[in-house]
């Protein structure tokens, strides 16, 4: 009953943390997507006109979109969008907390049934 439980307890905190990073990653990418229609910095409406010199880069662990463009010859980066570095922390913590309970119990309910 307890390991059944701990399952339980456990999955259903991979699934919630699994879905605080996605309410984040997806929340960078529409924050992203908008970012043109209020107040634009010069890098997004440079990247929104196509020129070469400005990219936008998707960083995984802080998850934030950073502009870089070109100003004077000298690359400048600016930050679009970044998600709640707390929210990003306990969706992470609770995925792969809930992932290794379960992972734990599964690989120790079978060893106990081969002895």
């Amino acid at each position: 009953m307890r390991r059944a439980l701990a399952l339980l307890i456990g999955s259903g905190a991979a699934i919630v943390g699994m879905v605080l990073l996605v309410v984040c990653y997806t929340g960078i990418g529409v924050t992203t997507l908008t970012a043109t229609n209020d107040d634009p910095d010069p890098c997004v409406e440079a990247y929104a006109a196509g020129t070469d010199d400005a990219t936008v880069r998707y960083a995984l662990v802080p998850p934030q979109a950073i502009c870089t463009w070109d100003v004077d010859g000298e690359p400048t980066e600016v930050v679009v969008a970044a998600a709640s570095v707390p929210l990003f922390a306990t969706g992470a913590a609770l995925a792969v907390g809930g992932v290794l309970v379960c992972g734990t119990l599964l690989i120790t309910g079978r060893r106990r049934r081969q002895v």
